[in-house]
């Protein structure tokens, strides 16, 4: 059916329409491998004044737990198998000691003030400690230029062929995607309705898209 465009854009005195941007306390990040989101983030944070964390610095909030990087990894890898059973692994010892360590150490950061918080909690857990957040996720789409980039990691600067950088690209994001389906069953990693916005990195590059996260930060309109 038509719209008379004319009254549809007569919004005025409309909440619905006028409703303001306020500032977050948190933004949690999720970014696809090779998408340049670390980087994004650590840059955002620089212009915003805020702090970053991820895997490792969230861990260095939280030295009791005796969790480290290494451990993290052990985990992921068996959650990433194609084998992997998400449920058990859930109930587990292991995913308990870790996802519990990181769920202090938001917390911790969170007490001392604004922050981004790279892939390890996500936005219903922010929101339940009385934290306003905003989700993002960064992704790629050149898959050439993504291939280079992985290249430039040394855990991938031997491979060769396409075929071999697209399988480490897949395998990188299958770690990223089993951790948030094991702490969040009702969304999904990657997918555009799990964010309030989804960055595409290689259309607006890497500077522009730290910006775009700073202004959100500070509320710049």
């Amino acid at each position: 059916m038509a719209e008379d465009m004319s009254k549809t854009l007569s919004t005025k005195g409309m909440s619905e329409f006028e409703r303001g941007y306020v500032v977050p306390d948190c933004v949690v990040l999720d970014s696809a491998y090779c998408s340049m989101g670390r980087m994004v983030a650590v840059r955002a944070c620089k212009a915003a004044g805020w702090t970053y964390h991820d895997t490792t610095t969230l861990l260095e909030l939280v030295p009791e737990c005796g969790v480290t990087p290494d451990d993290v990894d052990t985990f992921e890898l068996k959650a990433a198998a194609p084998e992997a059973n998400l449920d058990e692994l859930r109930k587990s010892d292991e995913y308990q000691r870790i996802s519990s360590a990181y769920r202090l150490a938001a917390t911790r950061a969170l007490e001392q003030g604004p922050c981004l918080i790279h892939d390890r909690v996500d936005k219903e857990f922010v929101e339940g400690l009385g934290k306003s957040c905003v989700s993002a996720m960064t992704y790629a789409s050149d898959r050439p230029a993504m291939r280079v980039r992985a290249k430039v990691s040394p855990l991938y600067a031997n491979l060769t062929s396409d075929e071999e950088l697209d399988a480490a690209i897949a395998y990188e994001d299958a770690h990223r995607r089993a951790w948030h389906a094991l702490g969040n069953e009702t969304t999904v990693w990657g997918e555009p309705a799990t964010y309030d916005l989804m960055i595409c990195t290689d259309l607006i590059g890497r500077d522009f898209a730290a910006q775009l996260l700073a202004q959100l930060m500070v509320g710049q309109q």
